[in-house]
């Protein structure tokens, strides 16, 4: 039942954005993704959050990597009313998984402040590893 409401919300999710993505943009050049869908904490405004995602991935750009998270809402119209936000990471292979969780401690640092300001959140979201098939 849970993987049916998962289902469901991604493709609630993706009907009620204004561009819709191709298989080929989605897929190409990928190995894996890293998927989360969640709901904001109270007292944190997209606008923090995006901060707080942006200065992650700032760490990967720094060594040479692409941006590595990107971050998705459902559209405004829509009448969904959890997990409303979806946070992407998409890797070419199992070892740039690797690699991108092992920057340094300053980064470390970083993730240990990440987990503890958002532990409400992280408890309660749908986290899904998934692995390109075609």
């Amino acid at each position: 039942m849970k993987k049916l409401f998962v289902l469901c919300v991604m493709l609630q999710f993706l009907s009620c954005n204004q561009k819709t993505l191709s298989t080929t943009e989605v897929s190409e050049g990928m190995s894996q993704m890293s998927i989360h869908l969640f709901d904001l904490p109270d007292g944190i405004s997209e606008e923090e959050y995006l901060s707080d995602i942006e200065k992650l991935n700032s760490f990967y750009t720094d060594s040479g990597l692409k941006k590595n998270y990107t971050v998705l809402k459902v559209g405004d119209k829509s009448d969904v009313s959890e997990y409303k936000y979806v946070l992407v990471s998409s890797y070419r292979s199992a070892e740039e998984y690797e690699s991108t969780h092992n920057l340094g401690e300053e980064y470390e640092a970083y993730m240990e402040y990440i987990f503890e300001k958002y532990e409400e959140m992280i408890s309660e979201e749908i986290y899904r590893k998934v692995y390109t098939l075609n």
